[in-house]
């Protein structure tokens, strides 16, 4: 090797080594000062404990069991950390379990009050980062906080966890903090922990609802303040850094089942600019002040509820209208939702007279009301004691809001209530009370979705005059079908075959009595065969389900990135666990088919398969049906005549 080669070379090493030197002892870089396997003192310590100096800490390298009496305390956790130089700590996080709502402090003074509900921002310049819903909460500490009070020396950090009664179980480990620092000064462990995430959120297909709570964690209840940010451009693609609508609203979490999900559902009111709640058209949807986010989570196909809605609607029943969004919430991305109209008196929705009061003359009513049946205060009075083989019903006025009516005005209710149920109970002039046709079609929707929850919970009755003599019930609107179809693992849900209205003491009585009436199961049999040809043919609901799932199917991978709930084994309460989205898809239809079949079965060829039997079999079968137009064009006869044709044939060699 000649001189100047080696010269060349040493310069470029000695470069290379001041290039090191520099990096190592003065570029910023992320270093651990308490691993996941450090074991944190604890102690539960009364709610209105502030100060811990006193405090006899235990240790465990076990699961903490909270007892009952530490359910209702705070949960502490302590430990220390050393630092050679905080003056070149940059900034710093904490990381946490994500059901934990927690105080963080350092030295004794509070940075941060972080709820478990509070949903925190991950951006990543114009995208946003989408992180599994289960992974540790990560807080940052930022720099003025920690400049301030840091020291050098021994330092100590506190976790106030205060929602104990939320959480089975405790580990005082897998807790992580770590600082960017400069340089090496800190002897910080190299921490290769911090992974990017696989998955980024910047477009989408379906409109984007961008909610912003001004960092407020949203409440089961009252609504807080927001803003709502909409995003729907003519082009086929939003961005959710694009033109938006500005709205100011108030949102609250909602559902009784649902709460207990990590994907959390909302409903939320419209404002004006002076905080004035205004009917506004969202979407393609028409003007209302209430809406719902529905987040499918259970429902891996995400269309449960739509479905439903849809196939009412087409029955020719008025159902809340349904727009699937993209949803970002403080800069945050929350995956597919479904934006619903609350079920609302108005002529957009359920076009009945709203109910008015005279202040001076209770007498002075007009217009409707509806009621709804769930886990509600009012107890009717019907089946009497006696019989013990119906639990009343629990119901309650939903509008007008009961506050807003007067204690007389809620007696009539009860009243014209209580003489509905009396009139079926008795069997007298049923049909005065009832309206058989929307009776009818609510109980053929129930069951062929095998809705668990129906006729019991989230079931709504409406009087369209409040001053008729013999007040008259329709039933509906419908609502909440998130757990039918095939769904659940209990209450049979899973089984295509059987009833829900006979299935338990809580169905209202009144459904077996309707069901042991003449007129009540000849009309039944008819509509149903009516709208087997229709609305319920297997071609047209599963049009239905691929029209629904196309307007999933793009954003489908990212919301399943943020909620990893396929091929998630033990999944509460799925009987079926779908490897990917389109298995998902193709069990809803699979069980559809077997639902329908059993239905054709029980109602239609109780007793013997007969024509109406057989017509519907051949309208539901693609194979047949293409027999029947060869044979219908071999006979110069309709496709109809054809059918009616080989109907009665069938029921002939029965």
């Amino acid at each position: 090797m000649s001189t100047k080669l080696k010269k060349y070379f040493s310069i470029l090493a000695l470069i290379g080594l001041s290039y090191g030197a520099y990096w190592f002892f003065y570029n910023s870089h992320w270093g651990v000062a308490i691993d996941t396997e450090r074991f944190w003192d604890y102690s539960f310590q009364p709610k209105e404990t502030t100060s811990f100096s006193a405090v006899n800490w235990e240790e465990s390298e076990k699961e903490i069991i909270p007892s009952k009496e530490n359910k209702s305390q705070n949960l502490i956790f302590q430990t220390k950390f050393t630092l050679e130089d905080y003056t070149k700590i940059i900034e710093g996080l904490i990381e946490y379990n994500f059901r934990y709502s927690a105080k963080i402090l350092i030295n004794g003074v509070e940075f941060a009050d972080v709820n478990r509900t509070l949903i925190s921002p991950s951006l990543d310049n114009h995208k946003i980062k989408i992180n599994e819903y289960w992974r540790p909460r990560k807080v940052k500490l930022d720099h003025a906080f920690l400049i301030q009070h840091l020291k050098n020396g021994e330092n100590t950090i506190t976790l106030i966890i205060y929602n104990v009664e939320d959480v089975k179980s405790i580990n005082s480990s897998k807790k992580q903090l770590s600082f960017l620092t400069k340089g090496q000064s800190n002897s910080l462990k190299s921490n290769f922990e911090i992974e990017k995430p696989k998955n980024y959120f910047s477009e989408s297909k379906l409109p984007i609802l961008k909610i912003n709570t001004n960092n407020n964690f949203i409440p089961d209840e009252p609504k807080i303040k927001a803003s709502l940010n909409i995003i729907n451009n003519s082009s086929e693609v939003n961005n959710f850094l694009d033109t938006s609508i500005f709205y100011n609203i108030k949102i609250e979490r909602r559902g009784n089942t649902s709460q207990t999900f990590a994907k959390k559902s909302y409903s939320f009111n419209v404002y004006d600019p002076d905080y004035k709640k205004t009917p506004t058209p969202l979407l393609n949807l028409p003007s209302s002040v209430k809406w719902v986010l529905y987040g499918p989570y259970a429902d891996k196909s995400l269309i449960r509820n739509a479905l439903t809605y849809s196939i009412y609607t087409q029955m020719g029943n008025y159902a809340p209208r349904t727009q699937f969004i993209d949803l970002i919430i403080n800069d945050n991305y929350q995956g597919i939702y479904v934006l619903t109209e609350k079920i609302q008196i108005s002529a957009n929705h359920l076009n009945i007279q709203p109910l008015k009061t005279n202040k001076n003359d209770s007498s002075q009513l007009d217009g409707g009301y509806i009621l709804e049946i769930d886990r509600s205060e009012w107890k009717s009075i019907y089946p009497p004691k006696e019989d013990t083989s119906a639990i009343p019903v629990s119901y309650a006025v939903y509008a007008p809001k009961k506050k807003k009516i007067s204690p007389t005005i809620q007696r009539i209710i009860k009243d014209q209530y209580n003489d509905f149920e009396k009139h079926i109970y008795e069997n007298d002039s049923i049909y005065n009370y009832v309206d058989i046709n929307s009776f009818i079609d609510y109980l053929i929707l129930t069951e062929f979705t095998k809705n668990i929850d129906g006729y019991c919970l989230s079931t709504f009755l409406y009087n369209k005059n409040i001053k008729n003599q013999v007040p008259k019930f329709y039933i509906g609107p419908i609502w909440d079908y998130n757990f039918s179809l095939g769904l659940t693992d209990y209450h049979k849900g899973y089984n295509p075959e059987g009833y829900v209205y006979n299935s338990n003491k809580y169905i209202p009585f009144w459904w077996k009595i309707l069901l042991n009436d003449k007129k009540f199961k000849s009309k039944l049999e008819a509509r149903y065969f009516e709208l087997r040809k229709t609305t319920l043919s297997i071609n047209n609901i599963n049009k239905t389900i691929d029209s629904l799932a196309k307007l999933c199917k793009s954003s489908s991978e990212l919301n399943f990135s943020k909620w990893t709930v396929l091929n998630s084994a033990d999944f509460w309460p799925n009987y079926y666990i779908g490897k990917n989205y389109d298995d998902e898809i193709k069990y809803l239809k699979s069980w559809i088919k077997k639902r329908t079949k059993f239905l054709d079965n029980d109602i239609l060829a109780k007793n013997r398969k007969g024509v109406l039997y057989f017509e519907i079999a051949i309208r539901n079968d693609n194979e047949w049906m293409k027999k029947i137009k060869k044979k219908a064009k071999e006979k110069n006869v309709s496709i109809d005549e054809m059918i009616d044709i080989d109907a009665k044939y069938m029921a002939k060699k029965e």
